[in-house]
């Protein structure tokens, strides 16, 4: 290579810029064009993208893989193709396969909106992807005693607002009854994780946020939906380094808009996702497979607790599974016969909603609900009763039997004139009675006045969860409910904000009797 050169007063070339430094220069040179063509590409692409194309491959997506019955390949699927849509930001991780988006920054609409409701939630993530404010983690916190939550969508506070999550209110709820001895609590939980997951990600970072107490609340995820790859089998795959390697690439491929554009026109091809060996063994066993089986689920909390014990952390386990999957009888079972806490807020609830519902039909003079005589040919007779939103509302129930799936379909008019079991003409509380065919375990519903639905689901994701459900193990009379709300949840899975209160005030008094909390407090001095 030449090198530029000038020439001397004497006539003799003198280099100006020798080889090196020129090979530096034109290096330097062709960074700076491809960084301008690149940041040229982002600006044009960023018009060009289509937000509707990837809803509507989010669609598709959803259609594919559901029948095929997998609900983990959904779920990567959406984060390929329009991550910033997601009602939770979420990232692709090599280590976890998903988690919260770092700094993310989000409001949107609850969802599904309750009727004459404007209501809204936001997330803040720090730069960890934690629901957090930004702190110095993991440093040192003589003086402090810290709390890290795992869990899913419910501890992360799926449909409530930032400061209203469990997590933020018990931290507020320990440092305001015990000013002088400071707690933090880290919300780690990252929506749609399992137990798996979850015992991961406290290996490889929870454990060296240095814990003073670890609560853990998994399930849901675990058992809900059908899968036809394991959670362990697709932690073990991300495991292999060219595979990491291959997930890490894609998510910064992912970042850009050049690359979403070039998907936008020329999508990859979906593949068939065949029954994996894992699936298979769990299909010849139980018939389903889920992403991870109850054994699975023992073993993760057995793990999890032979790791914060060895580090002298308490352990407090929570039951948040309100879709009530199978997984909570195996969270009792690893608990059983341990020191590690378990606080049952599925039943909580239940026996507050009770409670009310009875206290709720005395104050109005109307029957409690209780169980009822079937009707004749042994269908299961259901009398629901819903509080008007405005007297001359013209109101209608819409439903099915059968879950998670409508095996039959109902519509049906409601009355408050003291017929269809109807108890008070014009008292604004409005009545039918349905016959539910023979051994109908559940009934899932909706309120409607004229067509105006009490629960709204919102785009650009409807809530596949708003709607009420009621368990049938007989005939049976509902409580009188309020149109738009339903008691402690935001919809069947996720708890409100006062859910999230009651959850925070009962983990609060469980804490205050530890032994390690004691201690910290100078309670047992």
């Amino acid at each position: 290579m030449r090198s530029i050169s000038a020439t001397s007063a004497d006539g003799a070339a003198r280099p100006r810029i020798g080889g090196t430094l020129g090979l530096l220069a034109q290096v330097v040179a062709a960074l700076v064009v491809l960084a301008l063509l690149c940041a040229t590409s982002e600006l044009v692409a960023g018009l060009l993208l289509d937000p509707t194309v990837a809803i509507r491959r989010q669609a598709d997506a959803l259609k594919a893989n559901l029948p095929q019955g997998d609900q983990v390949a959904m779920v990567l699927g959406v984060l390929d193709t329009m991550p910033a849509l997601n009602p939770a930001p979420l990232v692709r991780d090599p280590l976890y396969l998903w988690r919260n988006e770092p700094l993310a920054r989000k409001t949107q609409p609850v969802n599904p909106l309750p009727f004459g409701s404007h209501a809204a939630w936001t997330i803040a993530n720090d730069s960890r992807g934690y629901r957090d404010p930004d702190r110095p983690l993991p440093a040192e916190h003589d003086g402090v005693f810290r709390i890290v939550c795992l869990g899913d969508s419910i501890t992360f506070g799926f449909n409530v607002d930032q400061d209203e999550t469990f997590p933020r209110r018990l931290e507020r709820l320990l440092n305001q009854r015990h000013p002088g001895h400071p707690v933090e609590v880290v919300n780690t939980a990252v929506p749609g994780w399992s137990w798996l997951q979850g015992l991961r990600f406290y290996e490889t970072e929870g454990a060296a946020l240095r814990p003073d107490l670890v609560i853990a609340a998994h399930g849901t995820n675990d058992q809900y939906l059908p899968v036809r790859v394991t959670d362990a089998e697709r932690i073990a795959h991300v495991e292999r380094p060219f595979v990491r390697a291959a997930v890490i690439a894609r998510a910064r491929l992912m970042a850009t808009r050049t690359y979403r554009l070039v998907e936008q026109y020329f999508p990859p091809r979906a593949e068939p996702l065949a029954e994996s060996p894992g699936c298979a063994e769990q299909v010849r066993t139980t018939r389903v497979c889920h992403r991870v089986s109850l054994p699975e689920i023992q073993a993760a909390i057995g793990e999890l607790h032979a790791q914060t014990t060895a580090s002298h952390v308490p352990l407090v386990v929570l039951n948040l599974d309100f879709t009530q999957t199978p997984a909570a009888k195996a969270e009792r079972d690893a608990t059983a016969g341990t020191d590690i806490t378990l606080l049952d807020f599925v039943m909580r609830f239940a026996l507050l909603g009770q409670d009310t519902a009875h206290a709720r039909a005395a104050e109005l003079g109307v029957a409690p609900p209780g169980p009822l005589d079937d009707a004749p040919g042994g269908a299961r007779r259901v009398v629901l009763r819903v509080e008007a939103p405005a007297p001359e509302a013209a109101m209608s129930v819409r439903g099915w039997y059968g879950y998670p799936k409508p095996d039959v379909d109902f519509t049906a008019a409601m009355y408050d004139d003291g017929t269809h079991g109807d108890e008070r003409a014009s008292d604004g509380i409005f009545t039918v009675m349905i016959d539910a065919p023979p051994a109908t375990w559940m009934v899932q519903y909706k309120y409607f006045s004229g067509d105006t639905a009490e629960l709204e689901p919102q785009a650009p994701f409807p809530s596949s969860m708003g709607n009420r459900t009621l368990r049938l193990k007989q005939s049976v009379r509902g409580p009188v409910e309020r149109f738009g709300h339903m008691y402690l949840m935001a919809e069947q899975t996720h708890p409100d904000a006062e859910g999230h209160a009651i959850i925070a005030g009962d983990v609060a008094y469980s804490i205050e009797h530890l032994d390690a909390y004691r201690r910290f407090i100078g309670a047992d001095r």
